[in-house]
């Protein structure tokens, strides 16, 4: 059945498209898994064409790839996506943090973006990144840290950039959670590159603000390659892991 946060007049193959999205996110639909049209169909209890015009906008996301007249497979992750996915990364967070000191140095009258607020919630975002990083918490770390980026780069004022990050990002979060939480000295660092951020975007800092992106992209890409190492499985309820993912049902 197709849940989702749109309207229930929204078109079906929009709230179907955020359902598969949130179920590859969950791990229901496993990472390099072949999806037919006529699967999705009796699974979500639509017709195929609402399908397929989902299966298209996830495309669009890069989370599938669609196969003419077969369905899709779910984009898989390995060392290439990894190093793909890093490589966009750093440049458009650096376009963002590059824009979010621009506008924090503004001195018209009416800058388009609210710099103070952002940085004060910046503030508390880090100190849940400090926190967790103490606890040795990775999902609170990773959480705060994303919610952190997204912050400052909101400040950037670029929708467009926004998006993309968050849709590009979904597929890695996807392979994250279905591994075990790995407490490496990679995210031990991020407190630092987070708080280094912090200060540059309230100074207005652009190289400053850059490096601190570069070094934050860095270590996540030498974590997550770290991750590839690590058997998928699935979550339990508990947050465990247990193998064996096939979709949903299995």
């Amino acid at each position: 059945m197709v849940r989702s946060h749109h309207p229930i007049n929204a078109p079906t193959y929009l709230r179907l498209r955020d359902q598969i999205r949130t179920d590859i996110e969950e791990g229901n639909w496993r990472l390099g898994q072949h999806l037919t049209l006529n699967e999705l169909s009796v699974h979500y209890r639509v017709s195929n064409v609402p399908v397929r015009e989902a299966l298209l906008q996830l495309q669009g996301d890069g989370l599938v790839d669609m196969r003419m007249n077969k369905g899709a497979v779910v984009l898989n992750v390995d060392e290439r996506f990894i190093d793909k996915y890093f490589d966009v990364r750093e440049a458009l967070q650096s376009l963002l943090v590059t824009q979010a000191c621009r506008a924090r140095l503004d001195a018209g009258d009416a800058p388009p973006v609210d710099t103070t607020a952002g940085l004060t919630r910046g503030l508390d975002l880090l100190a849940q990144v400090e926190d967790a990083a103490r606890r040795g918490v990775v999902r609170d770390l990773l959480a705060a840290d994303q919610a952190l980026h997204e912050q400052l780069g909101a400040l950037g004022g670029n929708d467009h950039a926004e998006l993309m990050l968050a849709a590009r990002g979904r597929l890695l979060e996807a392979f994250r959670r279905m591994r075990v939480d790995l407490l490496a000295p990679e995210l031990m660092v991020l407190p630092l590159h987070d708080g280094a951020l912090l200060r540059a975007v309230a100074d207005g800092d652009e190289a400053a603000a850059r490096e601190a992106v570069r070094l934050h992209v860095a270590a996540m890409r030498a974590y997550m390659k770290k991750l590839l190492r690590i058997p998928a499985g699935r979550l339990r309820p508990d947050g465990g892991i247990v193998g064996g993912v096939s979709g949903p049902g299995a």
